[in-house]
């Protein structure tokens, strides 16, 4: 059986950075969540798993921010169930997403090399 372009674990990846994004937008009312932007949704093959990528306009991780998310996680997951049609919705995981951060690096060093030559 040929593998679609577009796998079950992706279509569902995507409709939860969906609803995550528009309930953080509407339904999550704490102050220092309101300008988490979701980057990403990976979902892990089984479907049980789904790890959700965000930042920051400060640009760096905030253990507060960490907490917040860990305290509305169930009320996002419970969320998430409604809308999206599934047996079993996936726990969800937020990881920080430092790839601006990364990129900014990569930019620095690019441009000392180039000042260097």
């Amino acid at each position: 059986m040929k593998e679609r372009p577009y796998p079950r674990s992706t279509r569902i990846a995507d409709m939860i950075k969906e609803d995550v994004a528009r309930i953080f937008l509407k339904d999550v009312s704490d102050p220092r969540l309101q300008n988490l932007t979701i980057t990403a949704v990976n979902l892990s093959p089984d479907l049980k798993l789904a790890t959700i990528y965000y930042v920051l306009p400060s640009s760096s991780e905030d253990k507060e921010v960490s907490q917040c998310l860990e305290k509305v996680k169930g009320f996002i997951r419970k969320q998430v169930s409604q809308s999206i049609n599934m047996r079993r919705t996936p726990e969800l995981e937020f990881c920080y997403d430092d790839v601006f951060e990364r990129g900014m690096n990569m930019e620095k060093i690019l441009r000392g090399l180039k000042n260097a030559e």
